[in-house]
């Protein structure tokens, strides 16, 4: 069994300061192929291993990578990853969502909202890669003496290395400030993540960032390519899915988690979303299509 498996199907919410990250999905390939132009409603974090070369494409920007960077796309940020070299670029990457504490009371807070704020796309640090090869190792053997701590506290410090490199240096040139409608597009994704519990009214969004619900839908579909509505369905699905892989929570808690306090109707959107209902997807993970994805960006 890979490592990707075994730390797959380990815990997977681990508490940071006063907020949560869960991780949704470990992979790995070692000759990546290039992928489509696509978005996510998680944080998705790849790190390119010993070969290979090419370009992340990010908002229509291209930044070089190779050996060693890291690199992060972001919730509802378009992206693309192309081969420049031969072979093809070695890749691992993580998929991660971050549920923030109401109040922030800890560095560590501060820095992954730093990170979650961040304009970092692309970094380099050898300590992350470091603590990625060290997780590996412990994964390879987390069925005879690793336990949940050390995946708990290896990981840990995996995604805090990983939001300190995204917060260093900003690696996109920025001649002209951000472009308004971007920046009202992220604060209601943000937004969104952080109150996926309860119910999520356009109009409520749209005075959160300042803007009518008309023009709030134009900028998010321009941003996202999704309609509010949509993407927030997409947000919820993918906050259960890791809920449901990754935790003990009855399906009636998980539904409420997510902002469904019919368990039959979260029953009847999740099977549309994923193929099979709640229970089925719990005990027969490995049937999800999207469990199986061989590059970054199928899980959508």
């Amino acid at each position: 069994m890979e490592w990707t498996e075994r730390l797959n199907r380990a815990k997977g919410r681990i508490g940071l300061g006063a907020g949560t990250v869960e991780v949704l999905h470990w992979a790995y390939e070692m000759h990546l192929a290039d992928n489509r132009p696509h978005r996510h409603t998680f944080f998705e974090v790849c790190l390119v291993g010993r070969h290979g070369a090419g370009e992340f494409v990010a908002q229509d920007t291209r930044h070089m990578i190779g050996p060693g960077d890291i690199f992060v796309a972001r919730p509802g940020i378009i992206h693309q990853i192309i081969n420049t070299g031969e072979p093809n670029m070695e890749l691992r990457w993580v998929s991660l969502v971050w549920t923030p504490p109401d109040t922030p009371n800890s560095e560590t807070d501060v820095l992954l909202r730093a990170f979650a704020d961040s304009a970092v796309l692309v970094s380099h640090s050898e300590a992350v890669a470091a603590l990625w090869t060290v997780l590996e190792t412990v994964a390879e053997a987390l069925p005879k003496q690793a336990g949940e701590a050390q995946y708990e506290l290896l990981t840990a410090a995996l995604i805090l290395g990983i939001a300190q490199a995204g917060t260093e240096q900003v690696f996109v040139p920025r001649e002209a400030g951000p472009d308004p409608s971007d920046v009202s597009a992220r604060l209601a994704i943000r937004f969104i993540h952080d109150n996926l519990s309860r119910p999520l009214p356009l109009a409520e969004i749209a005075g959160q960032v300042s803007l009518s619900p008309r023009h709030l839908s134009r900028v998010f579909r321009q941003f996202t390519g999704k309609a509010p509505a949509h993407y927030i369905t997409h947000a919820r699905m993918d906050r259960a899915l890791g809920l449901i892989l990754r935790s003990p929570l009855p399906l009636k808690e998980i539904a409420a988690t997510v902002g469904y306090p019919d368990i039959h109707h979260f029953t009847r959107v999740f099977t549309a979303q994923f193929g099979s209902p709640p229970g089925e997807t719990r005990r027969h993970p490995e049937r999800l299509p999207v469990l199986n994805v061989q590059n970054p960006g199928d899980f959508i």
